[in-house]
Order: C-alpha cells, then structure tokens, then sequence
C-alpha cells in the first residue's frame, strides 16, 4: 500500500478521525489481477495445455483453492470478531465493513458448498478427511495471521495487546497518521486469487451443464415399422439401457443396469410396435457396463444380475436389438485416459489398474498401434459366438446389432475467446491427431462388429451417418453428452457421459425404425455373387477384403429421402 502522509490534528481531537482507510489503491489493482491470474492459470489447466496438463496440476490448483478459500475464511473470521469487540483498532470504516461481510459471507458460502459436495458423496473415502484437514489448517492460520494475539498473548501484551505485522490492520492507541501498514494487501490478493479459481470452474461447470442441457431434438421416426411380427427383445449395454437418462427401471438402480424409462431407444420402439400389435409381447433387459458374455451369462454386483436371455429358444420375437463391445475394448478408459494425459495413442494399454475386460489376456502395448487392433480383433470373436447363439435362440426374428457413433468430432478445437469453454477443453485436450486415432479405432471396431454380423447370420446398423456433427461438442448439436457434471465426489461426472442423450436415444430409436422399414428384408451384406464368410479372420480386413458392401447406415441414413419420416 502507498505510504500515507501525515496530517496534522490539534489537542484532544479523535485520533481515528480522519484517518485514511487500510483499504487503499493497491487492494483494488491487486484484487482484480490475482482473480485474473488464477483464473488463467485454472482455465489453462482445463485445456490441457503445457505446463498445466495432466490430472496432477489439477489435484495441486485443487487444493489450493481450499487453502486459499480457508487462509481466507479464517483471516475474515478473526477480522469481524476485531472489528466488532475494538472499532478503535484499525481505520476500516463503513464501506470497508460491507467489503469485508459480503467478502466473509461469499467465501463461508463456496467452503460450504465444497465440503457438502465432498461429504453427501458415498465415494470421498479417505480424501474427504484430508481435505477437512487442509481447511481446518488453513483455517487456523488464516485466523493466526490475522490476529496474532489469539497465540502470542503474552508477547502482545508488552507491546499494548496490537501488532502492526498482524494481516488485520491492529494499531497502537496513539499511532502516526503517517504509519505504513502493508499486510492488509495480501488479504485482498488472496480473496482475488480465490474469486479467480471460482470463477474459472463455475464458467467451465456452467459450460459444461449448459451444453449438456442444450438437447437437439432427435430424428424422426416413421410411423410404423413394416415387415415386423411378433414380441420384441432389446439386449445390450449401456448405449441400449439408456445410461444418465433418470428415472431409471425399479432396481436397476441397485445392480447399476440403470435402465432408462421412458427415454431409452428400446422403450421408445416398444411404444411404437406396441401401436402395431398390443398383444405382442415385450422384453427390456439391457444393462449398462455389459460385456459381451454377460448377455448369456449372470453379472456379479451389488447383487447377482441375471443373463439377459433365457437360454430358450422363442419362435414368437419378431425383433431383437443389442449394442455391445464397447465395455470390453474399454472405451470409457480410453477416454478417460486421453483427457488426463497427452499423447494417448501411444501409450501403453490397459491402464494401470484397469482389469483387462476380455476374455484371454492381450499383451501389453501401445493403444493405437497393438493393444486396440488386438483387442478389436478378439471382440470380433465373442461377437460371432454371441450372434450365433441369438440366431439359434430367436430363429425367426429380425436381429440388430447396432454400433457406435463416433466419441469425438472431427472438428478443430474453439480458438479464442475459447467458447464454449467446455467443449475448448475437451477438443484442446484431445488434439485433432488423437481424435482422430480415437475415430480409426472405432472404425475398426464397426468394421469386426459388423463382419461378425454377417458371419452369424444376424444383420448390423451403424449411426455414423445419422450422427454425423451430433458428436459431443459436434457443430450441429450433442447426441451424445460430452463430460456431463454432476456433485459427486471425487469423480464429479455423471454417468451418463458420452452415452446418448434423450435426442440421442430418439435418432437411435428412428436409426433402427428407418432401416427395417427400408429393408423389409436382410439385406445381402456380401457383394454380387461373392461367396459369404463363414469364419472371421484372425486379424482384422476391411469389409472390403471380405467382398462385403459397407455397413447400412455408414455414408447415409437408412432410408433416406425413400421412406416418410426417415
């Protein structure tokens, strides 16, 4: 703070009277520019960018927002209690009063919210209790540095029970107007060092809620669907069960199936054959974190999650849909890995920690060039065993095994002024390579899924097409939630992140009417007169090597233009 001249007074006049006040020039340079600082350093970290990459750097701003939001709490606290039991101790007046109430009021606030964040989560575990540690720390000092003599009290009372080096202005009783106190401003730029870290997450967690919220409406659906005849059954994993899409099915909650009603593109295919023949019947029974065995075979969780068909044969199902594998080539991991660190594709794969999700151990290696392609190639494999047995089960049903859209855009990430903020994280993080590392596995993925289709006698619809800009952060609206927030703690994202959302699940629901109604029959996924396949290759080919057309639904929209509605 700039030195204060001395004035002058004559006998007997009130020493207070007059005084200039502690809070001076410097505190209001200094505020704003430590909030803007710490906001640029919060927001570059979201983004990824060096040298703030990595969940490290965050887990280190993360904390210094609760020790800073603490030294503040206490350094406030001792203030108030000065300022209301010894007016006479510091030159603070009125303006500066509501500064600093307004100021206690709005750091009492966010260290509230934090710690009730952090204790109605049942997944805090022992950080919940390091983090009450740094606050009551910083507490503590915050309120030591602000008034010494809640420790020193004997050395303060030598010098008149006030220090002129205590954070909070304490003066003695006949001090010159003239005197310098200085150590008020590192209050100011820690209020403003915290005012910037808030700031910076809630314009990210605003961002982040409002893209989500921000639903496109779903694609059309026709008003029937032809050629379909008897009772319906809808398999698969999370894509399928509607994750993220509340209120979930009775108890699937529990066993974390959390199976969507109302919004999950089974049920809404449910509704519309429903219309087509009442008497029907109907089976929902995908899960969400399915793998490919636990379509037969029971789930162990919370409680036991029985397989998902019966094991009989049903002449009576007319139509049966499923997505599945993503769970087994651990594409959530993927994800999360690519936005954690840099460099993703070369990394080597599974993560550590992580249960390898297939059947036989793949080797080690690096994600894009071994470990995906093997991983691919062996989903292929369980597929085809999985789409024979429903073959075998459900003889004279139409089976539809849909795929995936794509996790990222194409697109290059928002430049500046980086909005939406969120999405500038996301697609700064996951650079355009990586993305597009992350895109030819799925490529492949489609490719087996669809080749293992074919050699089991069951057909394959993909929803690239339809999907097409519908990506998360796509340029034409979200199918898919991007990281979609939710107060949780230590994980503050919701399940139903990159899964589709309610315009999701409706293109889903019209992807699968569209291409019944346009193909009344299977078609042939095999090229004119080229034998079928009747065993999948070991290593993973092209469609094309197989003599087979490019999966429906790839480069156009099943019906199109041909059938109303679609």
């Amino acid at each position: 703070m700039a030195r204060i001249f001395p004035v002058s007074l004559g006998p007997g006049q009130n020493q207070n009277a007059g005084r200039p006040r502690e809070w001076g020039l410097l505190d209001l340079v200094v505020l704003p520019v430590a909030a803007i600082v710490l906001f640029v350093v919060v927001f570059w970290a979201a983004l990824g960018e060096p040298p703030l990459g990595g969940t490290a750097i965050e887990a280190v701003l993360g904390y210094a927002l609760i020790v800073l939001t603490n030294l503040s709490l206490g350094a406030l606290a001792s203030g108030t209690v000065i300022e209301i039991r010894h007016p006479d101790w510091s030159r603070l007046r009125g303006a500066d009063h509501v500064f600093v109430y307004i100021a206690l009021a709005l750091v009492a606030a966010v260290d509230a919210g934090v710690a009730w964040w952090v204790f109605t989560s049942d997944t805090g575990g022992s950080t919940r209790w390091l983090f009450v540690g740094f606050a009551l720390v910083a507490i503590a000092l915050g309120a030591m540095w602000a008034w010494p003599g809640l420790l020193f009290r004997s050395r303060l009372r030598a010098a008149g029970g006030r220090s002129a080096r205590a954070l909070w202005p304490q003066h003695r009783p006949n001090a010159d107007y003239d005197e310098a106190w200085r150590l008020f401003t590192p209050l100011t730029g820690m209020l403003g060092a915290a005012l910037g870290v808030v700031v910076a997450v809630a314009y990210l967690g605003i961002s982040a809620w409002h893209e989500n919220q921000d639903v496109p409406a779903g694609h059309s659906m026709p008003a029937a669907v032809t050629g379909i005849h008897g009772g319906y059954v809808a398999l698969g994993d999370s894509y399928s069960a509607g994750e993220g899409l509340t209120p979930f099915a009775p108890g699937t909650a529990a066993t974390s199936c959390d199976r969507s009603v109302n919004s999950a593109y089974p049920d809404l295919l449910i509704k519309l054959l429903r219309r087509q023949d009442p008497g029907a019947s109907f089976s929902f029974t995908a899960c969400s974190g399915a793998l490919i065995s636990q379509i037969l075979m029971p789930t162990h969780r919370a409680t036991l999650v029985p397989p998902q068909i019966s094991g009989t044969v049903q002449p009576s199902v007319g139509l049966v849909t499923l997505t599945i594998g993503g769970n087994n080539a651990i594409f959530s991991k993927v994800v999360l890995t690519c936005l954690e660190s840099g460099n993703c594709l070369d990394q080597s794969f599974p993560p550590p920690g992580v249960s390898e999700a297939t059947q036989k151990r793949i080797p080690v290696g690096p994600l894009l060039a071994q470990w995906g392609p093997a991983t691919i190639a062996q989903i292929g494999d369980q597929d085809a065993s999985l789409f024979r047995t429903l073959r075998t089960d459900f003889p004279h049903a139409r089976i539809v095994v849909v795929g995936y859209p794509y996790l990222f855009p194409s697109r290059a990430a928002p430049g500046f002024p980086f909005f939406p903020p969120e999405c500038a994280s996301i697609l700064n993080r996951l650079n355009v390579t990586e993305r597009a590392g992350i895109r030819t596995l799925q490529d492949e993925l489609t490719s087996r899924t669809y080749e293992a289709a074919a050699v089991s006698g069951v057909e394959f619809v993909s929803p690239v097409a339809i999907w097409d800009g519908h990506e998360p952060c796509g340029a034409s609206g979200q199918y898919t939630n991007s990281v979609k927030p939710y107060l949780n703690f230590p994980n503050p994202v919701n399940g139903g992140s990159f899964h589709p959302n309610a315009g999701g699940q409706q293109t889903l629901a019209s992807l699968v009417a569209c291409y019944l109604d346009a193909n009344p029959q299977p078609p042939d996924p095999y090229t004119a007169g080229a034998p079928p396949v009747r065993m999948l290759p070991a290593q993973l080919v092209s469609p094309a090597q197989l003599h087979m057309v490019p999966p429906p639904g790839l480069d156009s929209v099943p019906g199109s233009g041909t059938v109303r509605g679609c």
